[in-house]
């Protein structure tokens, strides 16, 4: 029998480079947001303070969607602002924080939890990617993922995958996101489409380009983010495993006082046949 050729497992190393590099983008291209990326507490103040993310969440009536003993998985958690404010629920056992940020996780978690006087026995920091989850089939009682969806290539994978690992009848809660309306997203369409086409005529390199379809557009080439207009939110949802049992306009713009779409929730439940 030959020999096996030894293999230099460089896989580990490349994905946790790959991870750091969104936090150095993120300072990079948004300069302005290093006066709340270098500490925990600058962090929690922003996202529950400046911004309404927290406010947001707090307009739903989540015994709904947490039973008795609830394992939950907070997916994107972020500094887990989301995950402390859940972690105080009286019927909330576990809550798995998963991001790719090894920083969110190891520097802002714990003073999220600390000022939001959350039960940090409740919580355990897991760091991954969206897909796959690192979990049994049908294991889960609840799934939140707060304005971070728009991150994913396809949600149609990643929405598949949380259906998998959620029990029968359990919720998924889409967070956080400003779906577009679909007039508004053929007009963005169709800007995009006139700048890729001057882009090509011109040969004009760029390192960061917009991509476009049917469903989507990544808007933001920095970042990740893509723009997904309402109804293909909607359709993607529901052939994916869930029913859209609700979609909850909190009526607030993701800066306090600022313009912009409101931030709304998918109050999604995975068919319990």
């Amino acid at each position: 029998m030959a020999n096996k050729q030894k293999v230099t497992k460089w896989l580990d190393v490349q994905t946790s480079m790959n991870i750091e590099s969104w936090d150095a983008s993120l300072t990079t291209y948004y300069p302005e947001t290093k006066q709340w990326m270098d500490n925990g507490e600058n962090y929690y103040r922003h996202i529950t303070e400046i911004c309404n993310y927290l406010k947001a969440v707090q307009c739903l009536d989540w015994s709904e969607y947490i039973n008795e003993n609830s394992i939950i998985l907070d997916i994107g958690c972020g500094g887990g602002w989301l995950s402390a404010y859940l972690s105080k629920n009286d019927s909330v056992k576990k809550i798995y924080s998963i991001d790719s940020s090894l920083n969110y996780l190891d520097n802002f978690l714990p003073e999220s939890i600390r000022l939001a006087k959350g039960v940090s026995e409740k919580i355990e920091a897991c760091q991954g990617l969206f897909i796959p989850l690192i979990i049994q089939s049908n294991s889960v009682d609840l799934i939140v993922i707060s304005s971070a969806l728009h991150h994913a290539d396809s949600i149609g994978s990643v929405l598949s995958e949380f259906s998998r690992a959620l029990k029968p009848g359990g919720y998924l809660l889409i967070l956080n996101e400003t779906p577009i309306g679909g007039i508004r997203y053929i007009y963005e369409i169709s800007k995009a489409f006139a700048k890729i086409i001057l882009q090509s005529t011109l040969q004009k390199y760029s390192s960061h380009v917009q991509k476009v379809s049917a469903g989507g557009f990544l808007n933001d080439p920095y970042l990740g983010d893509v723009d997904y207009p309402d109804w293909y939110w909607k359709k993607a949802i529901v052939a994916n495993g869930f029913d859209l049992i609700d979609q909850i306009d909190s009526k607030l713009a993701t800066v306090a006082g600022a313009p912009g779409r409101t931030l709304k929730h998918f109050i999604c439940q995975k068919s319990s046949i």
